[in-house]
């Protein structure tokens, strides 16, 4: 029986320090505090995370589409709801880019286009904090995005070699001007007394579906030839943010 209440006292003893550490960890999180924000998230091209190269081979030609270094800019709402959670919102200015190869044999070179697909993003996330220093923060978050496409896109280019005129065309036509895709993040923030919230993370987006279709065209002195891709639009993102500081907004009390 001693053994017994030995043991019973070290599980007591371990549900308090669990309990202590927990609280300690969570104890100056954003409750009632709503802020905003400034973000700017560098896109980061990597095929590890289905974000690169996307193409197409036949005997006649090979074409490539790869994903350059983009930007996605914006403003953030954040409101703390509890001591450990927070919700974030805002609208963000999303620039990817690209570069499209093809290679011809009858051309005996290589000939690039680039071109650029503008969108729009609403956020929605969840962020909980975990407090590492009196400072310090670190984070994770998950939600959604509402993706908006304002247009379709169209770029050409041409050269010409041994008396034959070679056209390229791209015309990329957005599959749904809206779309929704899950949304990922984690980082550390540092925060100060009066001078705002310092962030730096990295997060990754991924939409439900393709964000379009980019239809191709080859011309060798006006006889076309077609080909479609399909355009992801997965990205992984550098992230920088800034939060104005505000104080925690009081609660009225009840007449």
């Amino acid at each position: 029986m001693t053994y017994i209440f030995h043991i019973v006292n070290r599980l007591k003893s371990c549900l308090h320090t669990t309990a202590f550490v927990f609280c300690f960890l969570f104890s100056q999180a954003q409750e009632n505090v709503t802020t905003l924000g400034i973000q700017f998230k560098p896109m980061i091209p990597s095929k590890y995370f289905n974000t690169g190269t996307e193409g197409l081979e036949s005997d006649t030609i090979n074409i490539s589409i790869n994903p350059k270094a983009g930007l996605n800019f914006g403003m953030v709402v954040r409101r703390g709801l509890t001591k450990s959670w927070s919700f974030e919102t805002g609208i963000c200015l999303v620039q990817r880019n690209y570069s499209m190869k093809f290679d011809l044999p009858q051309l005996g070179e290589t000939q690039h286009m680039t071109f650029r697909y503008i969108c729009y993003e609403i956020p929605f996330q969840g962020i909980i904090f975990v407090k590492l220093t009196d400072q310090i923060y670190m984070n994770g978050s998950a939600g959604f995005s509402l993706d908006l496409y304002p247009s379709d896109i169209e770029t050409f280019t041409s050269v010409r070699k041994d008396s034959i005129s070679y056209d390229f065309m791209q015309k990329t036509w957005r599959k749904s001007w809206i779309q929704a895709a899950i949304l990922a993040n984690y980082g550390f923030e540092y925060r100060t007394k009066s001078s705002g919230y310092f962030y730096l993370g990295a997060s990754y987006h991924r939409p439900f579906n393709e964000i379009g279709y980019t239809a191709i065209e080859v011309e060798r002195n006006s006889n076309p030839d077609r080909y479609v891709l399909l355009l992801r639009g997965n990205y992984l993102t550098a992230d920088f943010r800034y939060f104005f500081h505000e104080k925690p907004e009081r609660k009225k009390p009840k007449e």
